[in-house]
């Protein structure tokens, strides 16, 4: 059996494979409790009654530069070496977050998209990108997959609407610096667009309420700004790739985000390029549906260890 290990930055979800095919064995941990990913671990096949389980494929919210292992939005670091010593002498695969969600899209079947537009997936380059609490972005170049950090990007300030721009001022003189897309494309830059727009400074409404809301005024305002924001943010990162086989997102921020009434004026905020629509009108774009992607992704790399 291999255990598989989806670590994002609030939530450390696990399961086990047998065939590589399927999973079972389903739990969700919250990280903020934990003191390390070996302590994650054990206590994950301690709960199960799990013994003998030595191999492991486990994504990160964070880069992999090598043995050591920092979490950006979290305060846990870790050894490859000694988890694998450790635990999973019999084989670990080490990936970031993203990395692993993006081996789900070689096994794509046509009810895991929601086209924005009538566009078909090709074979050329892909990106997924994923807003969660953070902001993941991973390239797909035929059967590699190769992690980012492009949501620490800047905000480009072409084209900005004025509403975008008042934010992105208040946040520059809040923080003193410019703002990148993390920042706002993630559940932190929900509740913060709210505050902007609506003047409450103590807001007890959380992202997931603000987007599922939507008969409040604000909300509705925060919900166009990231549409806007994030249709823009694509429409870069497609030209930056040359991902004319397709641009994906996943995630549950993008599932209450992105409604099929937002789907035209998103598609046409994406193609709005001054010198290369005729490109972008050609590119796919689509809101990837599978609830548990990293599980789905680590059972292609769980192949690795079979």
């Amino acid at each position: 059996m291999i255990l598989i290990a989806d670590l994002g930055a609030t939530n450390a979800r696990f399961c086990l494979t047998m065939d590589c095919l399927t999973y079972s064995n389903k739990a969700n941990y919250q990280i903020n409790n934990f003191d390390s990913v070996e302590e994650l671990c054990l206590a994950y096949l301690e709960d199960k009654g799990l013994k003998n389980i030595n191999k492991a494929v486990i994504g990160v919210a964070a880069p992999i530069l090598g043995d050591k292992v920092s979490f950006v939005n979290t305060n846990l670091e870790f050894s490859i070496k000694n988890l694998e010593k450790k635990i999973f002498s019999g084989g670990l695969i080490v990936v970031n977050d993203l990395e692993l969600q993006a081996y789900a899209l070689f096994n794509l079947k046509a009810e895991d998209l929601s086209y924005i537009g009538k566009k078909n997936l090709t074979e050329g380059p892909k990106i997924l990108v994923a807003p969660g609490t953070g902001l993941g972005l991973a390239g797909i170049l035929g059967d590699a997959v190769i992690a980012t950090e492009a949501g620490h990007i800047n905000i480009s300030n072409k084209m900005l609407r004025p509403d975008l721009e008042l934010i992105i001022d208040r946040f520059t003189e809040e923080n003193h610096r410019s703002p990148t897309y993390e920042d706002f494309l993630s559940g932190k830059g929900i509740t913060y667009f709210y505050k902007a727009l609506s003047g409450e400074t103590n807001l007890e409404l959380s992202s997931e309420e603000i987007l599922l809301t939507r008969g409040d005024k604000y909300s509705l305002q925060t919900i166009d700004v990231l549409n806007y924001l994030l249709s823009s943010y694509l429409r870069y990162m497609a030209l930056v790739w040359g991902s004319h086989g397709g641009v994906l997102l996943s995630g549950s921020i993008v599932n209450t985000l992105l409604l099929e009434e937002d789907y035209q004026e998103f598609r046409n905020t994406f193609e709005d390029s001054e010198t290369m629509r005729d490109f972008m009108r050609t590119v796919p774009l689509a809101i990837v549906l599978i609830e548990e992607i990293g599980f789905e992704g680590g059972l292609e790399l769980s192949k690795k260890l079979k």
